[in-house]
């Protein structure tokens, strides 16, 4: 039996900055009630573990100074593969993505989420697309199709991968549906690909309480304990809600509205980034946003940053348990059962600047499938953690680290 190749690709962009459009106001609304039951906030936490697991993973044997992945883009792109899965297979991406909750019940749980991300608010866009390339003459299961259709609204195309036009369409797709941000996904089609998913994920907003650009200074920001940089730090003075434990602190800054917050992690000094990623999980993100306190005019410094960051995830995904989607053994037979199919990479490509304004961050995600100590203030001066999320779902969007701001 001759082999063929799915190439899925997943791309995410979260747009944070000002000038915010505003969005057709004849969306329907989300009742955000719906993920509010406990069946719904299970899955959520379920889904947060496996983004604390996912950043866990990469940080393990990471050497860059900084780095960003989007469990969210992960999760939704192996959601609409998972699909495709049947028996070991299908049980497996049920297991990494939620903890043993069905695949029926997240295609259900991800619809709400998406519904709920992308709900309109005043000063915030969001927005995300979803599409599916098909070789020309290559069978796809209808099944598999409409239910990608009905729970991820994806369009479906034709193409012939072997062609430039079909190179062009995707890197076209990919510009339009991330404003730009990402404007070449691909340069080449593998040799035998049968499929290409796209997802694209577009969000926008200010900060809450900004800083003021004349407050901004070049300050030290220590790369380590002997090793220093001038950077320009943001600085203000602010109401914000301030946690601390014995090895870290941290503040919410609040994106617009309130919806989106970013979660500054700072370890102690003479503690490392690396003590806080390993206790990262629901339980330390409850005491982080529930425990703590309004602190009353805190002196804020954060370094202005931006950073890019590309990362095989093979070895990641199959580490948390997902290597029979990489094997010979592999079975996507809901995609197509007289061919052998299998993940032979995955890719994430991500990018983040931060400013006085806000925050714009882009990350993008491809699936090849073939055969076979305390003080009054918080200044982040030296290495630190990230976490931007929506706040009324707790779905986790980015998870990064700043080792030397740019």
């Amino acid at each position: 039996m001759k082999p063929f190749k799915l190439y899925t690709l997943f791309s995410l962009l979260l747009i944070f900055s000002c000038d915010t459009d505003s969005s057709s106001d004849d969306e329907k609304p989300i009742d955000i009630q719906e993920l509010k039951t406990t069946a719904a906030k299970t899955y959520i936490s379920k889904n947060n573990d496996f983004a604390f697991n996912f950043f866990k993973k990469v940080s393990k044997n990471e050497t860059e100074k900084n780095y960003m992945v989007s469990p969210l883009s992960a999760s939704i792109a192996l959601g609409m593969v998972s699909n495709g899965a049947a028996g070991t297979t299908k049980t497996a991406f049920e297991d990494v993505l939620g903890n043993g909750t069905s695949i029926s019940d997240m295609n259900t749980y991800n619809k709400l989420l998406i519904a709920a991300l992308t709900a309109k608010t005043q000063g915030t866009s969001f927005d995300l697309a979803n599409s599916i390339w098909i070789q020309k003459g290559f069978p796809v299961k209808s099944d598999f199709l409409e239910t990608n259709n009905v729970f991820y609204n994806n369009d479906v195309d034709n193409v012939d991968f072997a062609s430039q036009g079909a190179v062009d369409n995707v890197n076209n797709w990919v510009s339009e549906n991330t404003n730009g941000k990402i404007e070449k996904l691909v340069d080449e089609f593998s040799s035998g690909t049968m499929l290409f998913l796209a997802n694209a994920l577009y969000f926008k907003s200010n900060w809450k309480f900004q800083f003021k650009k004349d407050s901004t200074k070049a300050e030290d920001f220590y790369l380590s304990s002997d090793e220093k940089k001038s950077v320009f730090m943001m600085n203000m003075k602010q109401d914000v809600h301030y946690f601390v434990n014995d090895y870290f602190s941290s503040i919410t800054l609040p994106y617009e509205e309130e919806r989106f917050e970013m979660l500054v992690l700072l370890p102690h000094l003479g503690t490392k980034t690396t003590d806080i990623v390993e206790d990262l999980n629901n339980e330390l993100l409850e005491d982080i946003t529930e425990g703590g306190r309004i602190f009353n005019g805190l002196e804020i410094g954060l370094p202005r940053f931006k950073s890019d960051y590309k990362i095989e995830l093979n070895d990641v995904l199959k580490s948390m348990g997902l290597e029979v989607a990489f094997s010979k053994g592999a079975d996507f037979s809901k995609i197509n059962n007289t061919e052998e199919l299998e993940i032979t990479k995955v890719l994430q490509k991500t990018f983040i600047e931060v400013n006085e304004e806000g925050t714009e961050a882009a990350a993008v995600t491809g699936v090849e499938v073939g055969t076979t100590s305390i003080s009054p203030s918080f200044k982040a001066n030296r290495p630190f953690l990230y976490i931007i999320r929506e706040k009324d779902t707790g779905a986790i969007c980015f998870i990064g680290h700043v080792g030397n701001p740019e």
